[in-house]
């Protein structure tokens, strides 16, 4: 029976054959739009090593300036640490209940904090900046003892990922070199004997090759088994063996094509106009150079100072009749020019920078809001609609579950109310992108509540047919409202009731005055005899 460590290396194997077909099309983006970012640039390359080689094939950086936006725009628009970007709620029913609107935004403000004093923030940015380069991120979250969690982002060269049965990453390998020093603090004695002695001899800094795997745990004891190995080690031995309660990692995918593991990107789609600038930056700097310095024949025996190339000597040429053979014309310069410009458009608009600086590229004196926005680029926030639906369900869920079962355990949030004994806690994103999505159904909305408005004026029946509570729910819950302060319909009828017993008593006291003296004169008719008998029985006909 094979061996835990022999497992882990056996799917190791069948997982880098499937990241292969991405490789060389990674390492082209990396050159040209992020040469910090992957490992593939790095002398290491098949391991993902940690030296950077210099990148001399980079002539415009405009792809790093349009991937930049990308990722600040992502970053802003989807988990931004200055606004709110997720709330909690319950069932509605669940909701009007005594303590549970209190105890869920106590939660909200807990999770907030926390999130706060980890490096959540981040490696969120980094996330966002990987998937729209290459198509997937994958950042692992572990506990810390003094930060509460460290995220662990990682770059394209370091990790492979599986899917699970429901086509969602649940399975991550990384290769995460240690240094002497690292592998002893992390692993104790179960570290070969030449990397404790290295240790004992204080030579911290040579770099051992250590693997981790994270994957479902068939066996039952953990929901994730996480397996540590040092790869140059013959003794088929594990450096450590642990487990997770819930998936500590995400790695959501920018785009995916049929059953593929691995997401497309921006990056990939803007590859060839990527490489077309580049070609086109050094044929203007080529032209440039030729206008400058253009190629000149010279008789035998001359030296021309200042200028040591595009020289050519030829006999029959007079000492003070060089000769040009040809002369780059300006023109070239400028038509280049505008083939770079066009290179630089189809980047920004692959890249959505042209979406995401909106507000900047809007022209006149006009409101800046996010309906506007929403209604000049409704086209493109439609494309770009299923990428924040697969980032909230591959990344922002997963961020939230950890984040709340990791508080759980460490008893870092409030008591439950007993009315969310059995009730399940829902996450709403409300993020600004998320707003704006959403901004297409709240205009239907006021739409249609302006329309039997104005229909009302002519036939007031008209209004019967709009459920108010209903609506102002639907409108709250589009435009990201948080829970407390829209009330339970059930709090606002019992306000209703309120208010009707105070305008009935108010009708009352209007009416006593009248009812007083109606009264006073049914008394004195009564006081009055005639004949013997009081009046008022004789004006009854009694």
């Amino acid at each position: 029976m094979a061996s835990i460590r022999q497992d882990c290396e056996t799917r190791l194997s069948g997982m880098k054959s499937v990241r292969a077909d991405y490789e060389s099309e990674v390492r082209d983006i990396a050159r040209f739009a992020q040469p910090a970012r992957s490992r593939f640039l790095a002398t290491e390359k098949n391991k993902g090593g940690r030296r950077r080689q210099a990148n001399n094939r980079l002539l415009d950086p405009h792809g790093i300036l349009a991937s930049r936006t990308l990722t600040n725009g992502m970053t802003s628009g989807l988990s931004s640490q200055s606004t709110p970007w997720f709330t909690l709620g319950v069932a509605d029913d669940v909701m009007e209940l005594e303590g549970v609107s209190t105890w869920l935004s106590d939660v909200e403000k807990a999770m907030y904090a926390f999130l706060a004093k980890t490096n959540f923030y981040s490696a969120a940015k980094t996330g966002y900046g990987e998937t729209g380069l290459f198509g997937t991120e994958a950042t692992v979250m572990v506990e810390h003892r003094d930060k509460g969690a460290v995220c662990h982002s990682l770059t394209f060269g370091e990790y492979w990922i599986a899917l699970s049965d429901a086509m969602q990453p649940d399975t991550l390998y990384r290769f995460c070199p240690m240094t002497v020093r690292q592998a002893v603090m992390s692993f104790g004695d179960k570290v070969q004997p030449w990397i404790r002695t290295a240790f004992d001899r204080s030579d911290y800094e040579k770099d051992v090759e250590i693997y981790q795997a994270i994957e479902p745990d068939t066996a039952g004891r953990f929901n994730y088994r996480s397996v540590y190995w040092d790869a140059s080690d013959d003794r088929d031995a594990t450096l450590r063996i642990s487990g997770y309660s819930e998936q500590p990692f995400w790695a959501p995918r920018w785009d995916v094509s049929g059953s593929d593991v691995y997401g497309t990107a921006p990056g990939m789609e803007a590859l060839p106009a990527l490489r077309e600038l580049q070609l086109q930056t050094k044929r203007r700097n080529e032209a440039i150079d030729l206008m400058v310095h253009p190629e000149k024949i010279v008789p035998p025996h001359v030296r021309l100072t200042g200028q040591p190339r595009s020289i050519v000597t030829g006999n029959g040429v007079l000492k003070d009749n060089i000769i040009v053979p040809y002369q780059m014309p300006y023109q070239a310069v400028e038509a280049i020019r505008q083939e770079i410009e066009k290179c630089k458009e189809q980047i920004d608009a692959l890249f959505y920078a042209d979406l995401f600086n909106a507000i900047t590229n809007m022209r006149g004196i006009q409101p800046r809001n996010i309906e506007e926005i929403a209604k000049r680029n409704e086209e493109k926030l439609t494309q770009l609609g299923p990428v924040i639906e697969r980032v909230s369900t591959e990344k922002l869920m997963v961020v939230i579950d950890r984040v709340f079962s990791l508080m759980e355990r460490g008893r870092m949030l409030p008591p439950a109310p007993p009315a969310l004994r059995d009730a399940e806690v829902k996450v709403e994103f409300v993020s600004i992108l998320t707003q704006m999505q959403r901004a297409v159904g709240i205009g239907q909305i006021e739409r249609s509540v302006s329309f039997v408005g104005n229909l009302a004026g002519t036939f007031p029946e008209a209004a019967d047919k709009i459920d108010i509570d209903q609506t102002i729910d639907e409108y709250a819950q589009r435009a990201g409202t948080p829970s407390k302060i829209i009330r339970s319909t059930a709090d606002a009828n019992k306000i209703r009731e309120q208010r009707a017993q105070q305008v009935q008593q108010a009708k009352m006291m209007e009416a006593a005055p009248a009812l007083q003296q109606g009264a006073d004169a049914a008394r004195l008719l009564s006081e009055t005899d005639v004949g013997g008998a009081p009046l008022l029985d004789t004006l009854l006909g009694a």
